[in-house]
């Protein structure tokens, strides 16, 4: 079972989801500059700007690191587990073990530090370019044309993407590569009321001026400490985001830029020829295999709204995605069994890494709990297992 990024958002509470992929796709640790002194704002002049930011060309290097505390796992040798190859992308196997041990490599791989330089001109032209050691991944978006280039095993994937791609709209669509806007933007709408807004001491990030804008969770059931966004003090775009887990001293998610430029790049940034003796192979991607925003699979949710379940959208029947338990940073998405997949819920290998709770497994990490029911449902939240417990029984 390769992984896609498409299924991840589907699984991945919303707030949860870009940052994920971001360690995925980019594969940090921020740390701030020197401080330095800017007219003061207040919290919702720093929320203005944000709002007010029309970033759409940039280059630069941005940083992702990942630290969820994820329990030491299989040997990935002995447990199979081999990185899925852009020729194996897109190929579901029917055997659980083989599942099972493809989702244990990406957490492996979803841990540490990880770097890459990304250019974007608007919402149709996006390139990727992460280094591994000596080798080169390249991802390369150019209108409805996607390349993926492995240097390692002189392969390219080419993708013609669907009509629905370019009726997407906006600029910060799902095709474009993770940066800390996409991710500053989950938090801010994910947030709802129940969180405190500050903005604290001035600083640089990427070589620019920048405000720290803070959302602290008031909850007792978050696993969220803070987020922390560093805002650009001209462009108003967010420059890094750090997330900060309860139970852990270091930062769970951390994504920024060490390099911001925002001018249009080069137009031959987005163009893409295999090299001699590339191994090339021609791909088509179904339009529902794109992703859904949140607004389109829970039509009836938003965010601050009054604490209830809401259903998916009943015209979607044949892929309902769940119920949504709670608003903000409560939020608990519950998966009926029947759309929890068989091979999660059979995987030996998963299922050593969950912990017999009452009611059902466990498995945790600093910043996502996942329980799977005795009775085979998937809930899951940034929350405490007690909070997944009380949603389950629609408590």
């Amino acid at each position: 079972m390769a992984v896609k990024s498409a299924v991840l958002k589907k699984w991945i509470p919303a707030a949860l989801a870009p940052a994920v992929i971001a360690a995925f796709a980019v594969g940090a640790s921020i740390s701030a500059n020197a401080q330095v002194q800017l007219e003061p704002k207040t919290p919702q002049q720093v929320l203005q700007m944000i709002a007010g930011s029309h970033v759409t060309d940039f280059s630069g290097t941005a940083r992702t690191t990942l630290d969820l505390g994820i329990p030491q796992l299989p040997d990935a040798g002995s447990a199979g587990m081999a990185r899925p190859g852009p020729s194996e992308a897109g190929v579901d196997s029917d055997d659980p073990e083989s599942a099972g041990a493809d989702m244990l490599g990406l957490l492996s791989s979803l841990s540490g530090t990880h770097e890459a330089r990304v250019y974007v001109d608007g919402p149709d032209k996006a390139r990727i370019q992460v280094m591994e050691e000596m080798n080169e991944q390249n991802i390369i978006l150019n209108g409805s044309s996607l390349w993926h280039y492995d240097s390692a095993e002189n392969t390219a994937v080419h993708v013609t993407l669907p009509e629905s791609h370019h009726q997407a709209g906006p600029p910060r669509h799902t095709m474009q590569p993770p940066t800390p806007a996409g991710v500053a933007d989950h938090f801010l709408d994910a947030m709802g009321p129940n969180t405190d807004i500050s903005v604290q001491d001035d600083t640089r990030v990427a070589g620019r001026d920048a405000y720290i804008l803070e959302l602290d969770p008031r909850s007792e059931d978050s696993l969220i400490a803070k987020v922390s966004i560093g805002v650009d003090a001209v462009t108003g775009a967010p420059l890094e985001v750090v997330v900060d887990a309860v139970e852990q001293e270091d930062p769970a998610i951390a994504i920024g830029f060490t390099t911001f430029t925002p001018e249009t790049p080069a137009a031959d940034r987005f163009e893409f020829t295999p090299p001699p003796g590339a191994e090339v192979s021609e791909r088509q991607i179904p339009k529902d295999h794109l992703g859904h925003k949140d607004s389109e699979r829970f039509p009836d949710h938003k965010p601050g709204a009054k604490d209830e379940t809401v259903e998916p959208d009943s015209k979607d029947i044949a892929d309902p995605s769940g119920a949504i338990n709670g608003t903000g940073w409560d939020t608990v998405v519950v998966v009926p069994a029947s759309q929890v997949p068989e091979d999660l819920a059979a995987n030996e290998l998963l299922n050593q890494l969950a912990t017999p709770v009452e009611g059902g497994r466990l498995l945790h990490t600093s910043l996502l709990n996942v329980l799977v029911t005795d009775d085979g449902r998937m809930v899951f939240g940034a929350v405490t297992v007690a909070r997944l417990q009380a949603a389950a029984n629609d408590q």
